[in-house]
């Protein structure tokens, strides 16, 4: 449970963040014209906050991908990858997106962790449920896929510079693979 702890404060926590600061008035950020969500790492109001938030909620999503007995039931590879990606939002935390130019070390760092968490985290918890609740497997899958081309199709209509709204679906989707995955998962395997 401490994933989905985690994953819901990290939700909130950014969605009080766009309610404080629309992120979308801060257009020098990120591609220099455009706006994505882990900007609030870079705005000097918010970049505490927002890389506080991810660390927790990384710590949180590991801790819980390793203490849980539900997935050492996987194969190794699966258990190392899933748990390997779960951290992934701890290095978005380290490892802020900059205003600097486009292809600098912390950036690109930061971009393979983000990418780490919001694409390869759920699909392992897919795998997981696959292997563990194969009845849960395929709605979930046609659901988060679903929601993996609607974000990007919608990089297709508002173009590359406002990166946040596909960030946004991206987000929906791993939420709704990792908390439907976990109750499934708990329904099957109470913890004791």
């Amino acid at each position: 449970m401490l994933d989905i702890i985690g994953i819901i404060y990290f939700t909130l926590s950014t969605l009080s963040l766009l309610g404080i600061f629309p992120i979308g008035i801060y257009e020098f950020l990120d591609l220099r014209e455009g706006f994505a969500i882990s900007d609030y790492g870079v705005l000097l109001e918010t970049s505490t906050y927002f890389s506080i938030s991810a660390v927790i909620t990384g710590l949180l999503c590991g801790l819980d991908s390793i203490t849980n007995p539900i997935y050492k039931r996987v194969g190794k590879l699966l258990y190392n990858y899933h748990a390997f990606s779960s951290f992934a939002l701890l290095g978005i935390g380290l490892f802020p997106s900059s205003g600097l130019p486009m292809w600098t070390f912390s950036r690109v760092l930061h971009w393979g962790f983000a990418l780490t968490f919001l694409l390869v985290y759920p699909l392992t918890r897919l795998l997981i449920v696959r292997k563990l609740k194969k009845g849960l497997f395929l709605p979930l899958s046609i659901l988060f896929t679903s929601l993996l081309v609607v974000s990007f199709l919608v990089i297709c209509f508002v173009d590359f510079k406002f990166v946040a709204y596909p960030e946004y679906l991206l987000w929906i989707a791993l939420v709704v693979s990792i908390v439907i995955g976990k109750i499934g998962l708990l329904k099957e395997n109470p913890l004791k």
